[in-house]
């Protein structure tokens, strides 16, 4: 039948055996299987290649991703460190091994690594090249800009040893690297002088920062205006850079000088020629309004001593010199302590407020050694905060001698009184020491509370009184004076022998007062005024610190503006524990402020008022050494044309090293 096998055939399909017809097929299949197993074996090994390839990028892509991120997070914190660093100390060599340290602890490589000299840069940049044990490499190459700051571009390099990844490769190790640029110090972010202002630009008339007066306004450091620049009287003259929102150059008499010299271009080093630059718009820096330290105070009609705290309101001044300096009867000239200066500060305005004083013999039943003595006056006075008292000292005044020739003389001190004083204390320098010194402190006379006025000032100063309404004082000095008195450096400040604070330094131009004692460590330098820093328990520190004695802080919240005319003088100086913001207006405040000044004021600190007006209408409103800077939503200059210094060290905090790349 169809379809079935005989018995043979089934026979032969157990034997294995097959049919003709199948056996012809079956002498074909084999040749044919095997050719199929070949290509599959290419195929899987193909695949596996392509497999393995895949698990390589996977495995070393992702080592080399994160190895990447790693480097590059190394090279931000060096970057950062750097420019911290530096703003810390002023070193490069410092900042240069601050950045080499935390790119090292990121990597976990703690092993010193083998460098070049660390080193300063100076009209080239410096190059430092630093490899650690794994043979990575870091390059800091250190440049100084001048007005735009410290700039220090890392970059880095290390090997990523592949494992898998090497069949794709000839046996080589792929380097990856990164970089990134630390920039501290750049005068833009803390201006000198800053419009916040848009006008001029736009379509928008008028002009954020205007000039037209007589002269020259002489900026040292950044002039910003996030509007346009109008220079159509007088001349510009900026140490630094012009940025001016919407102008690539600001039309009149302008001139970019050296910083910070302020010399003419071109520049020698170190010193850096600014530039004209268009196109940034300063942010406002939202400085917070001032905390009530021991509560808002208020300056009387009469008065010109300006207390410590916060002022809330002030009113007009305009022929009054009011100021929170603290100075000496008979300040010295600044290179002769035997001559009175010229130029006194509490009589630089017209009025008769400096003081004096004098010693004369006086009988006594004291043995004190003979021979020529020497004396110096400081004047002191103390300030709350919080609740705690702090303690000024002014600078000595001019030396003033007295031969003693009898074993029966003691000593009178005569003082005119001077404004802010609470007491006084005399040093003295025995025979053989001369007004060289050095002086140590042999008595204080108090001031009687309540006894000094300012209404009739013309006899001023008198030692005798006389119709001075500031008052006099007097002291005898016998016991005081007997041995073993003698100067004692190692004594605290304020107890029995302890040497004078620091001399005054020379004016900041002819026709000024002096100026204060620089800043030191410690009790050294100034002890009254803006250089002066104190713990928060009294105690003499390190600027910066957390209090400066007999700082103001002038705070405007509710619409009211400070308006000084060139009738008479404001010399206020702010501290750390207001952020040196001398004077504050917040952003609702749009006020129309006028800055004027007769002959000798200024604002250590900064003027801040992003939202009102500034009228600066005097030659003479910022006569410091340095100032913070004056923000202000627009300003106008006229009349005689000031000069304006920047100075970090009266500023706000600065703003932090920041990566520009």
């Amino acid at each position: 039948m169809k379809g079935v096998l005989a018995p043979h055939q089934s026979a032969r399909f157990a034997r294995g055996q097959l049919p003709r017809l199948a056996g012809k097929r079956r002498g074909r299949l084999p040749r044919r299987a095997g050719k199929q197993g070949g290509q599959a074996i290419v195929l899987i090994a193909f695949m596996l290649t392509v497999l393995i390839g895949m698990v390589a990028l996977a495995i070393d892509g992702s080592r080399a991703y994160a190895l990447r991120r790693d480097i590059q997070a190394a090279t931000d914190a060096a970057a950062l460190a750097a420019a911290d660093k530096m703003q810390q100390s002023g070193s490069y060599v410092s900042a240069e091994q601050a950045a080499t340290a935390i790119f090292g602890t990121n990597l976990r490589l703690y092993a010193a690594p083998s460098c070049t000299a660390y080193g300063t840069p100076g009209a080239s940049p410096w190059t430092v090249t630093c490899t650690y044990s794994d043979g990575t490499v870091l390059t800091d190459v250190a440049r100084a800009l001048g007005p735009q700051g410290s700039r220090f571009m890392l970059t880095a390099t290390r090997t990523l040893q592949l494992q898998f990844g090497r069949v794709l490769t000839n046996g080589s190790n792929p380097t990856l690297g990164a970089g990134a640029h630390g920039n501290v110090d750049n005068l833009l972010y803390s201006p000198t002088v800053a419009a916040l202002d848009e006008d001029g630009c736009g379509g928008v008339g008028g002009a954020a920062i205007t000039i037209n007066g007589i002269g020259t306004l002489d900026v040292n450091g950044d002039l910003v205006s996030n509007g346009a620049v109008s220079v159509t009287g007088g001349g510009l003259r900026v140490a630094g850079d012009i940025y001016a929102h919407c102008q690539a150059s600001v039309p009149g008499s302008v001139t970019n000088s050296c910083y910070p010299s302020d010399a003419s271009a071109p520049c020698s080093y170190p010193d850096v020629a600014g530039a004209t630059r268009s196109g940034y718009r300063l942010p406002d820096p939202g400085y917070p309004a001032p905390s009530m330290l021991g509560g808002s105070v208020s300056l009387s009609g009469s008065g010109v001593v300006v207390p410590a705290g916060i002022y809330s309101s002030l009113a007009a001044l305009n022929g009054d010199f009011v100021s929170n300096e603290l100075k000496p009867p008979d300040e010295p000239d600044a290179s002769n302590n035997t001559l009175r200066s010229a130029n006194q500060f509490w009589r630089s305005s017209g009025v008769q407020c400096d003081g004096a004083f004098q010693v004369v013999k006086q009988s006594g039943p004291r043995d004190i050694p003979l021979g020529i003595w020497s004396f110096v006056v400081t004047s002191l006075r103390t300030d709350t905060y919080n609740g705690v008292s702090y303690t000024r000292e002014s600078a000595p005044s001019m030396c003033d001698s007295l031969n003693l020739n009898n074993h029966f003389d003691n000593v009178q001190v005569l003082l005119s009184n001077v404004p802010g004083a609470t007491s006084y204390n005399i040093y003295a320098a025995p025979p053989g020491n001369g007004c060289a010194g050095p002086f140590g402190l042999a008595a204080n006379v108090p001031v009687p509370a309540g006894s000094v006025a300012n209404d009739n000032l013309f006899p001023c100063p008198n030692v005798n009184g006389n119709g001075c309404s500031l008052g006099n004082e007097s002291i005898i000095l016998s016991n005081q004076l007997a041995a073993p008195f003698a100067p004692n450096g190692g004594a605290a400040p304020g107890t029995t022998g302890a040497y004078a604070p620091d001399p005054e330094r020379a004016p900041l131009a002819a026709g000024l007062p002096n100026q204060n004692p620089s800043r030191g460590a410690g009790a050294a330098g100034d002890r009254a005024n803006e250089n002066n820093c104190k713990s928060l328990g009294n105690a003499y520190i390190s600027c910066p610190g957390p209090i400066t004695p007999g700082a103001v802080e002038l705070n405007f919240p509710a619409g009211g503006c400070l308006n000084t005319n060139n009738g008479g003088d404001t010399y206020v100086y702010s501290g750390y524990q207001y952020n040196w913001v001398a004077v504050y207006e917040p952003l609702a405040n749009g006020c129309a402020n006028t800055l004027g000044a007769k002959s000798n004021s200024a604002y250590i600190g900064l003027v801040y008022c992003p939202g009102a007006s500034i009228a600066i209408t005097s030659q003479y409103t910022f006569e410091a050494g340095g100032v913070g800077g004056v923000i202000a939503d627009t300003i106008s200059f006229s009349g005689s044309l000031p000069s304006m210094s920047y100075s970090s060290s009266y500023a706000p905090v600065p703003q932090a090293g920041r990566i520009t790349n």
